[in-house]
C-alpha cells in the first residue's frame, strides 16, 4: 500500500515535470475518497500509458474474510477533455457495501506494454448515525424553552420537543462530536411542529457540526432548515416532515459527511407545471440541496420540487442518492451536476419529471445512475448538457434503468457534446406510436459513448444525430454502431400491464416495472458482476428489478430500519467470488479478468464503489483533501411564501435566480483539488 504526504495542487505544480510520451502505466498513488455508508469510492492516480490499453481490476472483502468478490474494473478518466483541473487518473465504486465495515479492495493493473502489478489498500464505511454516548437529556415545551435549549447547546445534549406548535424561527450555534452529537428531536414527526409564521429565511439555521435533526415538522416558511457554516461535517435529518416551504433543506460549500434520509418534503409546485412551461421560473425551487463531500441522501419523499434532489459544488465527489422517491419534479428529480466523480444515484423511483437525471457536466466520473425506475417524462431522460462557464460533460455511466415516457423511449437534445458515457442494460419504454416516429432522438454530438445490450419499444426510427440516422431497429443494429447486442421487445414488457401514459400532463402516483415472464428483457443484459443486484437466470435482465426479484423499498423507512438491517439480497448481490490472498503485492488466485465492452478499463462488471476524497479519512485509509466549489448564492428572501403544501405553480422562490438552461449555475470557480505529492506526474489539461 502506497500512502504519501499531501500538497496542495499549487505545489504539485511547482513541482511535477512534464512527463515524456510513454505507453507503459505508471502507478502513482491510491486514494479513498470519502467513505459513505454503503460504498467505497478509489481513485488510481497515473501518469502515462498513453496509448490507453491499461486497465485496473477490482476484488474487494471484508477484512479477515477468506472469500473475495469481484468488483467493477475502474474507470478511466480522461481529465484533457474536462474544463476544470483534473488529475490522470482510474476511478470507480465498491458498492452494497455495510456500514461501519472494513473492507480490504484489491487493484491489479495490467499493461500490455509491461506493467502487471497488484496490491491492497483498506476502507471502512461510515455507521448510521446515533445518538450521544453520553447522552444529557433535556426536555422543552415552548419556544422560549426550545430558543433557550438551542442557544446553550452542547455536545451530548439531546433537546427532546414535546408535542404541540412552536411559532418563530431559531438558530443552533453550538457543535457536537461524533461520538456525542447534539440532537433536536420531536415527540412526533406529526405532532410537534415547528412553525415560521412566513418568515422570509429559514426556520432552523444550523452553524455547527455533528447536530441532529430529527422527528418533526417544519412549515410556513421560504426554508425550513439551512446549514449555514461552510465546512460543516456530520449533521443529520432525519424522519422530518416539511410542507408550506419553497426550498426545503439548504448547505453552504464543503460541507461533509451529512445524512439526510427518511423524510417527506412537500413543495409548492404541481404537476404537470414544468420548466418548458415557463422557461425555468421554479428550477430552482429546491427539495434538498448538498455542497461538498461524503453526503448520504436516501430514502426521502418528495413532491412538488423544481429539483428534488441535487449536489450543487463543482468538484463534488463521494455523494449518495438512493431509496429515495420523487413524485414530481418541475426540472430535475435528482441533479448530479458539477460531480467530479464517484457519484451516484441508485435505486431510485422516480415519477413524474421533466428531465429526471442531470448529468450537466460531469467533471471526469464515474457519476453513476444505476437501477433507477423512471416513469412518466417530459423531456430528456438523461441530461447529457454542458454548462456554459464549466464546459461539457465527460464520464456518466448510467446502466440497468427503467425508462418510461410518453413521448419518446431516449432523447437528449442538445449541440453540446457528450463525452465516455455508457448506456448498458437499460430499458427505454414509449407509447406504441413515438412523437415524430422517433423511438430514439438522441441527437447531441456523441464521443466515446458505448450504448449496447439496452431493449426497446416500440420499433421506429433512431436518430442518433451525426452518430447515425436509421429508420428502423434492424438498420441500426446492421449498421454496426450501436446495440450490437440490443434488445427489440414486445408490448407486454411488464407483468403489471404498465404502459407508458399518453401524456406527460397525466400523474402517475405508483409504478410497478417488474418483467413480465415472456418478456425478451429476460436474461438479455450483459453480465456485470456486482452492480448492485444479481442474476436469477442464464444471464442479467434489462433494467432496474431482475425477474423474480422484489422491487427495493423507496421513501422512508420504518422506524428501525436503516442501513445495519438491509433487506435480503435477491440473487448473487455481488461479484463472482474468488479464494486466494495477496502478499506483496501478488495473489494467488487472480481476480476473474473479465471486464465488459469497451477498453480504457472503463468498469464494466462488478460493484461499484463511489465516494470522494476526504482528509480526515474516518478511518477510510489514505485519502486526498476535498475539493471546494462554486461559491452558494442566498435565497433566503427570494420568492414568496406558500401557505400551504400545494403552493402556486408561479411559484419563484429558489435557493439561487434562474440560470441558463434547466437550473444550470451562471456562476463557479474551479474547484481546488487536493493531490497526493512527492511524485512527479504531468497533469494533461485542455481548456
Amino acid at each position: 500500500m502506497r500512502t504519501l504526504p499531501l500538497l496542495t495542487a499549487t505545489a504539485l505544480t511547482l513541482t511535477a515535470a512534464p512527463a515524456l510520451a510513454a505507453d507503459n502505466l505508471t502507478i502513482q498513488e491510491t486514494v479513498l475518497d470519502r467513505p459513505t455508508l454503503v460504498a467505497l469510492g478509489v481513485q488510481v492516480l497515473i501518469a502515462d500509458d498513453d496509448d490507453r490499453d491499461a486497465r485496473i481490476d477490482v476484488r474487494y472483502r471484508v477484512a479477515g474474510a477468506a472469500e473475495w468478490r469481484v468488483g467493477a474494473p475502474l474507470f478511466r478518466v480522461k481529465p484533457e477533455k474536462v474544463e476544470l483541473p483534473v488529475p490522470q487518473q482510474f476511478a470507480g465504486s465498491v458498492l452494497d457495501l455495510l456500514p461501519g465495515t472494513t473492507y480490504e479492495i484489491e487493484l491489479h493493473a495490467v499493461d500490455a506494454d509491461g506493467l502487471d502489478e497488484t496490491w491492497t489498500v483498506m476502507g471502512t464505511t461510515r455507521e448510521v448515525p446515533g445518538d450521544p454516548a453520553a447522552p444529557n437529556v433535556i426536555q422543552v415545551s415552548d419556544a422560549g424553552q426550545l430558543a433557550d435549549a438551542l442557544g446553550a447547546a452542547e455536545p451530548g445534549d439531546v433537546i427532546e420537543l414535546a408535542d404541540g406548535t412552536y411559532a418563530g424561527t431559531w438558530a443552533i450555534d453550538g457543535s457536537g462530536t461524533a461520538e456525542d452529537p447534539i440532537v433536536v428531536r420531536g415527540a412526533s414527526t406529526a405532532g410537534t411542529i415547528l412553525d415560521g409564521e412566513g418568515a422570509g429565511g429559514n426556520i432552523l439555521e444550523v452553524y455547527g457540526s455533528h447536530v441532529h435533526v430529527e422527528r418533526m415538522t417544519f412549515r410556513n416558511a421560504n426554508r425550513a432548515i439551512r446549514f449555514q457554516t461552510a465546512g460543516a461535517e456530520g449533521n443529520v435529518v432525519r424522519r422530518v416532515h416539511i410542507e408550506a416551504v419553497n426550498l426545503g433543506i439548504g448547505a453552504r460549500e464543503d460541507q461533509l459527511d451529512f445524512y439526510i434520509c427518511d423524510n417527506t418534503l412537500n413543495g409548492p409546485l404541481e404537476w404537470p407545471y414544468v420548466y418548458s412551461d415557463d422557461g425555468g421560473v421554479s428550477a430552482n425551487v429546491d427539495g434538498i440541496v448538498v455542497y461538498g463531500h461524503g453526503h448520504v441522501v436516501c430514502h426521502n419523499e418528495l413532491v412538488g420540487w423544481g429539483d428534488a434532489l441535487k449536489t450543487h459544488q463543482d468538484g463534488a465527489r463521494a455523494i449518495d442518492f438512493y431509496g429515495n422517491i420523487t413524485r414530481s419534479a418541475y426540472d430535475n428529480a435528482i441533479e448530479l451536476d458539477g460531480s467530479a466523480g464517484n457519484t451516484r444515484a441508485m435505486r431510485n423511483l422516480l415519477l413524474n419529471s421533466y428531465s429526471p437525471l442531470s448529468f450537466q457536466p460531469i467533471f471526469g466520473g464515474p457519476a453513476y445512475a444505476i437501477r433507477n425506475v423512471v416513469v412518466n417524462v417530459t423531456d430528456e431522460q438523461t441530461k447529457l448538457h454542458a454548462n456554459s462557464d464549466t464546459g461539457e460533460t465527460v464520464g456518466a455511466i448510467i446502466v440497468h434503468n427503467t425508462f418510461v415516457s410518453p413521448n419518446r423511449a431516449n432523447e437528449v437534445h442538445t449541440t453540446d457534446t457528450a463525452h465516455d458515457f455508457k448506456l448498458l442494460n437499460n430499458l427505454y419504454i414509449t407509447g406504441a406510436e413515438p412523437e415524430g416516429g422517433k423511438t430514439v432522438d438522441l441527437t447531441c454530438p456523441i464521443s466515446d459513448a458505448e450504448i449496447d445490450y439496452n431493449g426497446y419499444w416500440p420499433d421506429g426510427q433512431f436518430d442518433f444525430g451525426a452518430a447515425g440516422d436509421w429508420p428502423d431497429f434492424a438498420a441500426m443494429q446492421a449498421a454496426g454502431v450501436f446495440e450490437a447486442h440490443g434488445t427489440l421487445l414486445g408490448a407486454d414488457t411488464f407483468a403489471s400491464g404498465l404502459t407508458a401514459p399518453a401524456s406527460y400532463m397525466q400523474v402517475v402516483t405508483e409504478a410497478d416495472v417488474a418483467l413480465s415472464q415472456s418478456s425478451p428483457a429476460i436474461d438479455a443484459g450483459l453480465a456485470l458482476p456486482g452492480w448492485m443486484g444479481g442474476i436469477e437466470g442464464a444471464g442479467p435482465d434489462l433494467g432496474a428489478l431482475e425477474f423474480g426479484c422484489d422491487a427495493p423499498h423507496y421513501g422512508p423507512r420504518p422506524e428501525g430500519v436503516d442501513e445495519s438491517t438491509p433487506p435480503p439480497a435477491c440473487g448473487d448481490s455481488g461479484g463472482d467470488t474468488t479464494s486466494g490472498e495477496t502478499t506483496d503485492g501478488e495473489t494467488t488466485d487472480s481476480p476473474d479478468p473479465t471486464g465488459g465492452p469497451g477498453s480504457d478499463g472503463d468498469p464494466t462488471d462488478g460493484p461499484d464503489p463511489t465516494e470522494g476524497p476526504d482528509p480526515t479519512g474516518s478511518g477510510s485509509g489514505p485519502t486526498t483533501l476535498p475539493t471546494t466549489g462554486d461559491d452558494p448564492t442566498g435565497g433566503d428572501s427570494s420568492g414568496g411564501v406558500a401557505t400551504d403544501g400545494t403552493g402556486d405553480p408561479g411559484a419563484t422562490g429558489g435557493s439561487e435566480p434562474p440560470g441558463e438552461g434547466c437550473g444550470c449555475r451562471a456562476t463557479s470557480r474551479p474547484p481546488a483539488f487536493m493531490l497526493l505529492a512527492l511524485l512527479a506526474f504531468a497533469r494533461r489539461r485542455r481548456r
